[in-house]
């Protein structure tokens, strides 16, 4: 049987990218890890580092055995937490993944909102994009995930999905700013902070820009709706984004206006094959719903 020792010295070592460095983590001697990391390569009759003098390098199988070991550790860190809880009977957990744009804005309400409801309640929160979400869901390591419209049908269960009106946002002294609505053609030769064409807002805005005859002039572009807001903050250019982004440009002092268009921000809140959410995460939902209700409209 593999020793968890060894695995967390390997998984230090990989961390810092030396003996030294995890020795010092570990706060034990660096023969004692190096004699950990021979112990496992033995026992694994697998070569995870190259060693020049006094470093180290890991293999490609190491980075491989990397991944494994991470989520196997991570199980067991949540096995002992889940019986300290216990213990202390404080086993109400809730374990979320959830994609930037909602951990930044809405989620940190309502997690706020259910803790108040529930003062003995712990919450783990993770922010990753929709893919890692999905994986982190699918292997059991958080009990909901919130992201974009996923296709992974036969790895997760779709809870609910819904979609919502995109925004315009600009600075303050903007001229567009005048405006109470905006329009596709109002956006004709405007520098545009826009998204990666790898999302799917992105995705949406060059299509809903190819039938323009002088489309926005894109002069940045990112994969994350907060820097797309703090770059048109900056005077980069006018953005389109979803209504909770637009709603914290307001707050740092832009201004946000609704957008006319067929175009929607889709979004999915998933769990598990088969999983049963928890009361937890029930309410986590209803307290969602609520506070994302008026966005709808």
């Amino acid at each position: 049987m593999l020793s968890q020792r060894a695995l967390e010295a390997f998984r230090e070592v990989m961390r810092c990218g030396t003996v030294s460095g995890a020795a010092e983590e570990m706060r034990v001697s660096q023969p004692a890890i190096s004699r950990q990391i021979r112990d496992l390569e033995e026992r694994l009759d697998l070569r995870l580092f190259t060693r020049h003098g006094g470093r180290i390098t890991a293999t490609p199988e190491a980075h491989e055995f990397w991944t494994e070991v991470e989520r196997n550790l991570v199980g067991l860190k949540q096995i002992e937490r889940a019986a300290e809880q216990i213990k202390r009977g404080q086993r109400a957990t809730m374990t979320i993944a959830a994609a930037p744009v909602f951990a930044l804005t809405v989620l940190p309400e309502a997690v706020a909102q259910l803790h108040q409801q529930q003062p003995r309640l712990t919450t783990s929160f993770m922010s990753m994009t929709t893919l890692p979400v999905v994986r982190q869901v699918a292997l059991g390591q958080c009990q909901i995930g919130f992201g974009m419209q996923t296709h992974h049908k036969f790895e997760i269960d779709l809870i609910s999905a819904g979609a919502f009106p995109y925004r315009f946002i600009a600075t303050a002294d903007h001229p567009l700013a005048d405006k109470e609505t905006i329009r596709v053609e109002d956006l004709a030769g405007q520098d545009f902070v826009g998204f990666e064409d790898s999302t799917q807002t992105g995705r949406n805005l060059d299509r809903l820009f190819a039938g323009m005859e002088n489309p926005p002039l894109v002069r940045f572009r990112s994969y994350l709706s907060h820097i797309v807001s703090v770059m048109a903050l900056r005077g980069l250019g006018i953005a389109l984004v979803d209504p909770f982004t637009a709603e914290t440009h307001e707050q740092m002092g832009g201004i946000s206006r609704p957008f006319l268009s067929a175009e929607r921000f889709e979004y999915s809140i998933i769990k598990a094959v088969g999983a049963r959410l928890s009361s937890e995460c029930d309410a986590l939902l209803q307290t969602f719903e609520k506070l994302t209700d008026r966005h709808r409209r």
